[in-house]
């Protein structure tokens, strides 16, 4: 039986088109922190900063099995914005008193300890300052670290989501202590 070249064309040409419905493979995708919150008045100011090498879209990732001094990055999945960005619009903070938060960002990647074991760590330092003299009221690292569901870049985005409202919890519990102990300070 012989075939046209024009059936083999639509044939193979069906095929493949099938194959590629609903597939994203070889697409890039880019990712955000997830819906925000609309900030009330009551929020304070926080502004966040970071190295230079950590304001990049790109999601970082280290073999700390295989060479712990390279950085390497996903191909397809990419941050919406530099993650620097989308942290501090994602951490805004309520205070009970006027403060000024600022946050440096100085470490944000996923680390694999072995090839299908990953974990996502993230360091901040967050200084708080009275916002009508600008006086440093305090300073604090925090330093967080969560296992990935997977060690993909799926794993590392859910994880860094995690993170993230795991930062802002802790940093909105420790504001409060300082909001309680500045309100003991001033005279009644």
């Amino acid at each position: 039986m012989k075939r046209s070249p024009c059936l083999i064309a639509i044939t193979l040409m069906a095929t493949v088109s099938a194959c590629s419905i609903g597939a994203n493979h070889g697409l890039p995708v880019s990712h955000d922190l997830g819906p925000i919150a609309i900030s009330t008045a009551r929020d304070a100011a926080v502004t966040l900063d970071a190295p230079v090498w950590l304001w990049d879209e790109r999601i970082r990732y280290r073999l700390l099995y295989k060479d712990a001094t390279a950085i390497r990055y996903y191909n397809l999945d990419r941050w919406e914005a530099p993650f620097p960005a989308l942290l501090e619009r994602r951490l805004t903070i309520n205070g009970k008193r006027p403060f000024t938060v600022q946050i440096n960002l100085t470490q944000f990647e996923q680390q694999f300890e072995t090839s299908n074991q990953a974990r996502v760590v993230m360091s901040l330092m967050v200084s708080v300052f009275a916002t009508k003299d600008h006086r440093l009221i305090a300073d604090r690292s925090f330093n967080l670290s969560q296992n990935t569901a997977s060690p993909d870049a799926t794993g590392a985005i859910a994880g860094f989501v995690t993170l993230t409202e795991q930062a802002k919890t802790d940093i909105q519990a420790w504001l409060e202590t300082l909001s309680d102990a500045e309100s003991a300070e001033l005279p009644p």
